[in-house]
């Protein structure tokens, strides 16, 4: 007991890390919440309406139906071309996009030999917006083409793709998808890895650091106290932290989600993944506390560690970004499993047979990363006791 107690007080003494970077964990993870799990209960997509003036130097029908198909969705203006006027609109941002359809490609486009005359285009450097339009455009002649080769005329090309536009679809909910699974906790709990990481090795690797100094080893073998007690009390302080850690987690998700996720079918298994990647980060710590050779180099090997798992495992950038180089490395990393976990279980609505098959694998990565990092510090121990022989 004696040694269970002395943990806590040595982690009172370094209470200053542990709250600098739990402070770190809360203020991502509560700004990411509130902007990830926000834009989940957008309802419709609006599109970004760009003010748009066409220049129609051919004066044929495709000018006309080109406007009417896009009038809803822009803002359009006709303009005569006049390019020291055009430029000082732009540069004014009196209008985003100037599109010029040339003399001749209408003809151009019905006898489809559209390579040798195309659409001409000034728009406001560096203005990301127009990319979209430019795709909506291309998509619009491509279909329009389309028509035209299967006998349409160029009027009823128009009209045909005016009412094609008018044609929404409805979109239903499948049944086996969570509509919360953007919710507030799914999103928190995403950057949960980061916290035991950090605090793990800070929580544990410095206070065994401490422990392991020459004057401490030596008062303590001369002590009266077993050898067996000693490694329980320890157990027992680090296992207690651990549950503290998880339990102010699980205490801030109650918070954010006004209680409903303790009643909530997913509960269990958030639980269950972010017990794992608990232990790994204790198991984390455990190693490092014996390798470490000073404090400073404990605050090293946290950031070090902590950041690289947490960017390449997927908790502070999206997996969706990765490149399939990327994706082989992140593989190996047991955040990455997390992850993996975390978005599935927020998405479920109940647990399947083939989900559990997928999650029990991804866990067990998770708990035997853990597991061999704690077999290796044992065997770290093993060697330094021979040596101290």
């Amino acid at each position: 007991m004696q040694v269970f107690k002395t943990y806590f007080k040595l982690l009172n003494h370094y209470k200053g890390t542990i709250i600098m970077f739990f402070a770190v964990f809360l203020t991502v993870a509560l700004v990411m919440t509130g902007n990830l799990s926000a834009g989940g209960e957008q309802e419709e997509f609006e599109g970004t309406k760009l003010s748009i003036a066409v220049i129609d130097q051919d004066g044929t029908q495709l000018g006309t139906t080109l406007k009417k198909y896009f009038e809803d969705s822009h803002e359009l203006q006709d303009m005569e071309y006049d390019e020291d006027s055009i430029l000082d609109e732009l540069y004014w941002r009196k209008v985003d996009y100037v599109l010029i359809i040339p003399k001749g490609y209408t003809e151009s486009l019905l006898h489809d030999d559209t390579e040798k005359m195309e659409l001409q285009c000034m728009k406001v450097p560096g203005l990301f917006e127009a990319v979209y339009f430019e795709s909506e455009l291309n998509l619009y002649i491509s279909k329009l083409t389309g028509l035209l080769k299967s006998g349409y005329t160029l009027e009823e090309a128009g009209e045909t793709m005016l009412s094609l536009k008018k044609e929404t679809a409805k979109v239903t909910m499948a049944s086996f998808v969570n509509e919360n699974r953007n919710d507030a906790c799914t999103v928190f709990f995403s950057y949960v890895p980061y916290l035991f990481i950090t605090l793990g090795i800070s929580g544990v690797g410095i206070i065994l650091l401490r422990f392991n100094e020459k004057e401490v080893k030596d008062r303590m073998e001369c002590g009266a106290m077993p050898m067996k007690e000693r490694v329980a009390g320890l157990s027992a302080g680090i296992f207690m932290f651990g549950l503290i850690l998880l339990a102010t987690v699980l205490a801030i998700a109650g918070i954010l989600s006004k209680g409903s996720i303790y009643t909530d079918v997913r509960f269990p298994y958030f639980l269950l993944n972010m017990f794992v990647m608990l232990l790994f980060g204790l198991s984390l710590g455990f190693l490092i506390g014996f390798v470490a050779k000073n404090n400073e180099t404990v605050n090293g090997i946290v950031n070090v560690v902590s950041l690289a798992l947490c960017f390449l495992g997927g908790v502070f950038v999206p997996m969706e970004f990765f490149s399939d180089a990327i994706l082989k490395v992140a593989k190996f990393i047991p955040t990455y499993w997390y992850m993996k976990n975390n978005e599935a279980i927020g998405s479920m609505t109940g647990m399947s047979k083939d989900l559990m098959g997928d999650m029990l694998p991804q866990m067990g990565v998770v708990a035997g990363y853990a597991l061999v990092i704690f077999a290796v510090t044992l065997v770290v121990i093993s060697k330094k006791r021979k040596r101290v022989d």
